[in-house]
């Protein structure tokens, strides 16, 4: 609901129960060895780089390249190393271009939480404009060079290695360094949401190798991404907003900015209290339990 009043009122105790903010049911149908997942994960962005809208072809194939990039920390060696970096550089690419549609999110939900002005969101909505104005060509190109390239990195060796990788210390680094998590400013933040998309990502591959244990806990992975996504769209918004020509009248401007660190504020707090449940345990116990797990899976 958007309020016309003289104030924003309070957030209300359901401002985060949006559908945007739901985390995905898991796909049981995970490949069980770290080759076949790689194998799945340039599946899934060649799929995204097929969609005809460009937007959606955008927020799939920025998935698919976090599920790969996940996967490929699972590894340590020079040619996972090598493929990681080729991910990162075709996924800096498209960050861009999300822009715009992660600003009209983060008004989604600050229209959804009752915290703005109909006045005021209808001014940032024009200032932030309309992602359906993505120039998709150039972006498709890249995506179709960056799936061959990744396949023949996967038949060149890639993959081999990893099909007999044993996955557990990557996992242990990748636990250790989202447990690390920082919140105290927005850069912090953001850095800690990369890390949490990693764990969340391993944890679906892991769920699939060990007959759906963990499944939970990439859920609730995803639900801390979320919190920590919405919260960095709230940044995206804040920039676009600060550098839109023409400015923006300054109280709109204020008021905005009220709204967004109010919202902020609550989605830090359940961020927080979800990372603090979720990584509990050291980084070694969370291994051990973990090879048990798929130790108890592959002997099954």
């Amino acid at each position: 609901m958007t309020h016309t009043g003289d104030a924003p009122p309070p957030v209300p105790a359901t401002d985060l129960a949006s559908p945007e903010l739901e985390p995905p049911s898991f796909d049981a149908a995970v490949p069980a060895t770290l080759g076949a997942a790689l194998g799945a994960a340039v599946g899934h962005i060649a799929r995204a780089a097929a969609e005809p809208d460009g937007v959606e072809m955008v927020h799939d194939a920025r998935k698919g390249l976090k599920e790969y990039r996940a996967l490929l920390r699972l590894l340590e060696s020079e040619l996972a190393r090598a493929a990681r970096h080729a991910a990162a550089e075709v996924a800096r690419g498209l960050a861009q271009a999300r822009d715009a549609a992660a600003a009209q999110e983060a008004l989604d939900l600050l229209d959804q939480s009752g915290v703005i002005l109909l006045c005021d969101l209808q001014a940032a909505r024009a200032v932030v404009g309309t992602p359906a104005a993505l120039d998709a060509a150039p972006l498709r190109a890249r995506l179709m060079d960056f799936i061959a390239d990744a396949r023949a990195r996967l038949d060149g060796g890639l993959g081999a290695e990893a099909e007999g990788v044993d996955p557990v210390e990557g996992l242990r680094r990748s636990y250790r360094a989202a447990r690390r998590g920082r919140f105290g400013d927005p850069l912090a933040m953001h850095e800690t949401r990369k890390r949490v998309v990693a764990h969340r990502y391993q944890m679906g591959f892991l769920a699939g190798a060990a007959a759906g244990r963990g499944a939970t806990r990439a859920r609730r992975a995803q639900r801390l991404r979320d919190l920590l996504g919405a919260h960095h769209d709230m940044e995206v918004l804040r920039r676009m907003l600060r550098d839109a020509a023409p400015p923006l009248e300054e109280g709109v401007v204020a008021r905005l900015g009220v709204a967004m660190a109010r919202l902020q504020k609550r989605l830090k707090r359940r961020a927080e209290a979800l990372h603090r449940t979720l990584f509990h345990a050291s980084s070694r116990h969370f291994a051990r339990k973990w090879r048990r797990r798929l130790a108890a899976a592959r002997a099954a």
